[in-house]
């Protein structure tokens, strides 16, 4: 178990059968948030486009993607967040070939700037030693919290765009941004 005292972390992985209780995460943890980054439709279509019941039946039957959820107890309105991890993807430009690529970290509001978002990523790192991973990777918009990741040690290592027609022109940039293990 992770967390403190006062919010303990209980990290649960997912597996087809928890597809109702992801898609609940996934817009609990995004939709209220982020629609100021979409042109009108774009918001739905994103939520499609990654909790789908399709897309999460493919990606929870692939042994190189977890799915996990946050909590601080046992019930639903416990909820964290939700990360999602693609165990062995190579950082772009050749920066690191055996990586794991953390391509999800959502919070709930309720928890932001209270260091379980740093917990997470702690977490992330020990499964990431745990796999034998030499580096863990991410992309973070460039209107996005670019300073906590590098709190947490990560430095960017480059930039890629996001080619997400109904997404705002002025959210379409990423920082690439990764963390050798020791």
């Amino acid at each position: 178990m992770l967390g403190n005292k006062h919010c303990p972390l209980h990290i649960q992985k997912l597996s087809p059968s928890d597809i109702p209780q992801l898609q609940f995460a996934g817009r609990a943890t995004y939709e209220p948030y982020y629609p100021h980054l979409w042109k009108p439709g774009g918001l739905d279509w994103y939520m499609e486009h990654c909790f789908g019941t399709e897309v999460l039946q493919r990606e929870l039957a692939d042994p190189n993607i977890d799915y996990m959820l946050a909590y601080s107890g046992s019930k639903a309105e416990d909820l964290i967040g939700l990360l999602k991890l693609v165990l062995k993807k190579p950082a772009p430009g050749g920066w690191c070939t055996n990586a794991l690529y953390l391509e999800k970290i959502y919070l709930m509001p309720a928890f932001f700037g209270k260091g379980i978002g740093q917990e997470l990523i702690g977490y992330v790192l020990e499964r990431a030693r745990a796999l034998g991973r030499t580096a863990v990777w991410l992309q973070v918009m460039k209107t996005g919290p670019r300073h906590v990741y590098e709190k947490m040690g990560f430095e960017t290592i480059g930039e890629a765009p996001i080619d997400f027609e109904l997404l705002k022109e002025e959210e379409r940039g990423l920082w690439v941004m990764g963390r050798r293990l020791a």
